[in-house]
């Protein structure tokens, strides 16, 4: 590798024994987002449709109220949003990326320079 490789900061956050959050959850619910579809978000991803659900599933269970909902198919076609918790959730967790990467300028390139 050279010394131009991104190196970034991808945290994990534990909130009491039943809310893990991590950089895998984070991409998941940007890609319901982006796709509208927790499938087409699962494929984006190369998770199963299963492995999507479960994740999602254990971060809704986990705060007592959804962070994804899905609406069936139809007429309109189904697909899948980010609920405002979701969202402030997505949005919290992009806050603490940046701001750890702010004040990990030293370290973040000390790994830089090990590539």
């Amino acid at each position: 590798m050279n010394g131009r490789a991104p190196v970034m900061v991808r945290p994990r956050v534990q909130i009491g024994a039943s809310i893990a959050i991590g950089p895998g959850k984070i991409d998941l619910l940007r890609a319901v987002e982006r796709e509208h579809s927790i499938s087409a978000a699962a494929r984006a991803l190369g998770l199963t449709y299963k492995r999507a659900w479960l994740l999602i599933d254990s971060l809704n269970h986990g705060f007592g109220r959804p962070v994804v909902v899905a609406t069936t198919g139809g007429r309109g076609g189904g697909g899948a949003r980010l609920t405002p918790l979701g969202a402030r959730l997505v949005a919290r967790y992009a806050a603490l990326e940046a701001r750890l990467e702010a004040s990990c300028g030293d370290e973040l390139q000390a790994f830089r320079e090990l590539s």
